[in-house]
């Protein structure tokens, strides 16, 4: 039995595009005479819509093309995933027909994705009889006990996931760019077919394919995974190309650190020099290896780029507050002073972007994100944010990944740590550079461990009962604890007062950040985020056992 595996770049909100594509491929698997061939989930329209499924008229229309692939259907079976649309309820359902009639399954509600928001469930669930097999229809990674599973999926890549597949099962996932407003993901593609507990097909991550398969095939195939940047690529590329119909400049602010230098590299990367312009704008607290290390990536990139300094603005918007409004503002905390500086920053980014008709791109991190070390209407402004789903720590191989990419240095080495049995050197310290000698208050690291994880699959209780318990210093992070002096547990308790502190009531800049390019299923785009500052009784509970003991 021969089956077309298609890893379908889901174009979405595209129903006519996406339908005339899959007639193509239906067409082409008639003629390498194809018994069945499948499409991933929500094949037609796309799947992270938002609240564009609550639109009668839209899923009346989506549901419509359901009749159109069903009338493909005469001489060869044909596995879609789309809408059933009936009485105002919405099911998000995976259809199989042949000879014009038809099996349908209706997808389990994933609460990570909001479905239930938008579709209703069912226990519909046929077995399918076709060609001596029985098959039954799923999502994802479900297994059924049958003959053959047939796997509809709309998968986003995952930061170090390890995808497989189990049982006798055909397996289509959707590829490309989807969004739900803030929250832009990377459908992986990587469909494939496993049978007797071989692999006999595996597409490529991230491309889109037709294969014809065998299902009697018995040759094994070497299963790969997805690799981040290739991830990064695709997400920057389908992004620009759905909501900019790749036609305009992307500008970047080059401050010659790490998390503008990989940005600028990722832009070039996917979108290639032409369209990415590049601006360093220099305090008087910017070092020249910082304004040398731009300079040098904007030459081996080959992109447009300016130098210049921003003093100008930075003395007129002082003298401006003093003379009209009567504030002294260099006589005031440093912080004032530094976010005028990042305000400036952000205010000549956004000129050079309407000057050139293009967009701003974010170069915050995961950990400055989600602890609000960002200034709003400054470093915090853009059009998409390119790493904001990635801690500093992940960029440092990101950073190498990208220069072997383009063979040469592109991420200045010097910004690079050098890790060692002791701890961490730095040639560069990250730095804001908005005042003389300044230093990111992050433990690099360690931080970078507990934004990634403390919430989602580490509770602060489970983590204050290991260091209360000692478990702690068996695990990785320890040996970073104890560079950073954190085996003391008055230190250890005072800096956690202090992530949790900052993180809790910078909730209000979170909220307004730019859309993020999300590589985990939670995200800070994604939580659902309530503004309070709340009764920390377990970190109250825990630390007086900690001092206790």
């Amino acid at each position: 039995m021969k089956v077309a595996v298609v890893t379908m770049h889901v174009k979405q909100g595209k129903c006519e595009e996406n339908v005339s594509y899959m007639k193509q491929m239906i067409q082409k698997a008639r003629e390498e005479q194809a018994d069945m061939i499948v499409f991933p989930q929500n094949a037609v329209s796309g799947y992270l819509l938002g609240d564009q499924w609550l639109d009668d008229d839209w899923c009346r229309y989506v549901d419509s093309f359901n009749e159109a692939l069903l009338a493909e259907s005469e001489d060869i079976a044909i596995v879609w995933g789309n809408i059933r649309y009936r009485n105002r309820r919405r099911f998000n359902a995976a259809f199989f027909a042949y000879r014009k009639q038809t099996h349908m399954r209706v997808k389990r509600n994933t609460p990570y994705m909001d479905d239930a928001r938008y579709f209703e469930e069912n226990p519909i669930n046929s077995a399918i009889e076709f060609k001596g097999h029985v098959f039954a229809l799923n999502f994802g990674r479900e297994v059924q006990l049958t003959d053959i599973n047939i796997n509809l999926d709309a998968a986003m890549y995952e930061l170090d996931q390890t995808y497989s597949l189990k049982g006798n099962v055909i397996y289509a996932n959707a590829l490309g760019m989807q969004n739900s407003g803030k929250d832009v993901v990377v459908m992986a593609g990587g469909s494939g077919v496993r049978m007797q507990k071989k692999t006999i097909y595996q597409a490529a991550w991230f491309h889109e394919e037709m294969q014809i398969v065998d299902l009697a095939e018995t040759r094994e195939v070497e299963s790969t995974q997805p690799q981040l940047l290739d991830a990064l690529l695709l997400g920057i590329r389908d992004f620009d190309a759905q909501i900019f119909n790749r036609a305009i400049p992307w500008i970047v602010g080059m401050s010659g650190g790490l998390d503008s230098s990989v940005t600028a590299a990722l832009l070039v990367a996917a979108l290639g020099p032409k369209r990415v312009y590049g601006y360093n704008i220099a305090t008087r607290h910017n070092s020249t290896t910082t304004i040398s290390n731009a300079a040098a990536e904007a030459k081996a990139l080959g992109i447009a780029y300016q130098e210049g300094n921003m003093e100008t603005l930075v003395q007129a918007s002082v003298e401006l507050f003093h003379k009209e409004y009567g504030y002294a503002v260099e006589a005031m905390p440093s912080l004032v002073m530094e976010n005028v500086q990042a305000r400036s920053r952000g205010y000549l980014l956004s000129g050079f972007a309407g000057i050139l008709g293009g967009v701003v791109v974010n170069n915050g991190n995961k950990v400055e994100t989600a602890l609000g070390y960002c200034t709003l209407y400054g470093d915090s402004i853009g059009a998409l944010s390119l790493i904001g789903d990635l801690t500093k720590v992940q960029l440092f191989d990101l950073s190498k990944a990208l220069n072997a990419h383009f063979g040469k240095e592109v991420v200045p080495l010097n910004l690079l740590p050098c890790v060692h049995e002791h701890g961490v050197d730095w040639t560069m310290p990250p730095s804001a550079e908005l005042k003389d000698a300044q230093f990111d208050p992050m433990k690099w690291f360690y931080h970078d461990y507990l934004i990634e994880h403390l919430g989602t699959d580490l509770s602060l209780r489970s983590f204050m009962e290991s260091y209360a318990d000692g478990s702690i210093w068996k695990q990785d992070i320890a040996r970073w604890m104890k560079y950073y002096h954190l085996d003391d547990p008055d230190a250890f308790l005072k800096d956690l007062e202090w992530l949790l502190t900052t993180r809790a009531k910078n909730a209000f800049k979170r909220l307004q950040l730019p859309p993020l390019l999300s590589v985990h299923k939670r995200t800070l785009a994604n939580t659902r985020e309530a503004q309070m500052r709340e009764d920390r009784y377990v970190f109250e509970e825990l630390k007086q056992r900690i001092l206790n003991d």
